[in-house]
């Protein structure tokens, strides 16, 4: 009798720690073990200084993710046919056989070139909006000699990219009921705006609220 082996998929990323690529990484290893096809084995990493231990504070929930974590340290059971990355483009290294990078992209509408070379490492990368990807498409640089003042290399996108849309489960996120509703605004135009004010001057706070 052959036994046939499911191929390795191992998916680094932050999955454990309050955060919202946390909560992004959850998502997209419950969504890939459903599928059944793979052996998923994930790769806890850091995220900045947000605090680690989710999967324990939700066991009842999330605890079936303790069976798929690696151990600690970054030793590899072997090459997996299919690796990933959920992270800034810039930190995606080719590890697997067949690489994706999962990243949530960019507000602005240019980036920085290490985050192309980064892309470019992948085989696939994932954004979460059509904005993200026409950015990164869009975004290309020419790096010269700067004693020749010629071109020497030339950075811009060439590996595929995809929009995995990400939304809210209406059935569990409804419309609450409260005094104030959204028709109550009287302005023709309006738009909701997220930040995050944090120590600094102005124009160093998380999406520049202060301009």
């Amino acid at each position: 009798i052959r036994i046939l082996m499911k191929p390795m998929f191992i998916i680094s990323c932050p999955i454990d720690t309050y955060s919202g690529y946390g909560a992004r990484s959850r998502d997209l290893v419950k969504a890939i073990i459903k599928l059944d096809k793979y052996d998923v084995k994930v790769l806890p990493q850091r995220w900045g200084n947000t605090p680690w231990g989710f999967i324990e504070d939700h066991h009842d929930s999330w605890g079936f993710l303790k069976d798929h974590l690696l151990p600690g340290g970054n030793q590899l059971p072997k090459q997996p046919e299919i690796w990933a990355q959920v992270t800034v483009p810039n930190e995606f290294q080719p590890v697997g056989k067949f690489n994706i990078g999962f990243t949530a992209g960019i507000e602005t509408t240019v980036c920085a070139p290490q985050w192309i070379e980064g892309l470019n490492r992948m085989d696939l990368n994932v954004v979460s909006s059509e904005h993200a990807k026409n950015t990164f498409i869009n975004s290309k640089f020419e790096q010269k000699d700067q004693r020749t003042d010629q071109v020497v290399k030339k950075i811009e996108l060439q590996k595929p990219i995809e929009v995995l849309f990400e939304g809210a489960d209406l059935e569990t996120y409804l419309p609450k009921k409260s005094e104030f509703d959204l028709s109550m605004i009287q302005e023709n135009f309006a738009y909701l705006f997220v930040g995050h004010w944090m120590q600094g001057n102005y124009g160093e706070d998380r999406k520049n609220v202060g301009f």
